[in-house]
């Protein structure tokens, strides 16, 4: 949670527990990631006067981005000024925003027609293509874990649907996000799955798609090619979600510490070596269990692990509740 988010959590922290909060920040989130349109909003400011505040899409042959006009600029919208297929050039200033970054254009900004002939992207997006920050997300992926339906409270007292869901195809694995109804689906692995206008955001250092009431999430019977594949050391980058084979070449002690609910964790680092590299990984929980018939020199297989930046911004893997691992002897 940013500072701000925090500040709220606080207020509300005797009402609520961290969990169904952060549940209902993420719903809000991509509930509302799904304003994309070229209705006038109007709001009261601290100094008592009145904003207004409209939304559009732009989009090109590489993406798409949202463009939020303030004030005298939403003229443009009720004038009728602006209009669904035309080529625009923007100035304005770029920020994130609900639904991953956005364009703000305030009263030094500027929106002019151009004449140009832009093509917006229409074909779906593999998944070693998609980025943080990005909207209006097409892709279509095979089912390699279902995750489970969990429920958490809702400000009115009612009861909300969350669920995880992890995607693969022949470039890659991502997480999706799925909510109340979209949650409730009924899904198997090696289903395929086409999601139609989700937004992408970094949570937790990895990358996930996020839908919403604007999105679109359905059973395909069009076929996706996926395997595990396993990365390289050498080639681990920072926010992959990756599968790695190698053999134990360190061992580090376990550490005990105190969780932000009051719990206690346990966490031990070991190194796994291949023909490309070398790298530290993290193990969380239950993991630390595995050291006990574990020793240097075994193979090693991760599944499902995070590339992430440690100590020193040192790239390292972490292995969550979702990572899969086994350790055998060598020869």
């Amino acid at each position: 949670m940013d500072e701000q988010v925090e500040e709220i959590y606080r207020q509300l922290a005797d009402q609520i527990t961290p969990e169904d909060f952060q549940a209902r920040v993420e719903e809000k989130v991509a509930l509302m990631a799904g304003l994309c349109d070229s209705e006038i909003r109007e709001f009261p400011r601290s100094d008592g006067s009145l904003g207004r505040v409209a939304n559009l899409t732009l989009a090109d042959e590489t993406g798409s981005v949202r463009v939020a006009l303030w004030d005298e600029t939403v003229e443009l919208v009720r004038s009728g000024d602006l209009k669904v297929d035309q080529c625009l050039k923007v100035r304005g200033l770029a920020k994130e925003g609900y639904a991953g970054t956005e364009v703000t254009l305030g009263r030094s900004g500027g929106i002019e027609e151009v004449d140009l002939d832009i093509m917006p992207r229409t074909k779906p997006y593999k998944i070693a293509e998609i980025k943080s920050d990005m909207g209006e997300i097409s892709l279509l992926g095979v089912v390699v874990d279902p995750g489970e339906t969990r429920e958490f409270l809702r400000r009115d007292g009612g009861k909300g649907q969350v669920r995880t869901v992890l995607l693969g195809d022949e470039t890659g694995k991502i997480r999706l996000t799925l909510w109340d109804e979209q949650a409730a689906m009924v899904l198997e692995k090696g289903e395929t799955i086409e999601v139609m206008n989700g937004s992408c955001r970094e949570r937790y250092g990895l990358l996930e798609i996020q839908t919403g009431n604007y999105s679109t999430v359905r059973k395909s019977d069009k076929k996706v090619l996926f395997s595990e594949k396993m990365t390289p050391i050498a080639d681990l980058k920072q926010g992959m979600l990756c599968s790695v084979c190698g053999f134990v070449t360190g061992l580090g002690e376990v550490r005990e510490f105190q969780r932000d609910d009051g719990k206690a964790g346990r966490v031990a680092n070991i190194y796994i070596s291949d023909e490309t590299g070398r790298i530290k990984v993290a193990l969380w929980a239950e993991h630390v269990d595995l050291l006990r018939a574990m020793d240097l020199g075994y193979r090693a297989v991760l599944i499902d692990a995070l590339a992430k930046s440690g100590w020193n911004e040192e790239l390292e893997l972490s292995c969550g509740w979702r990572t899969r691992i086994t350790f055998a002897p060598p020869g």
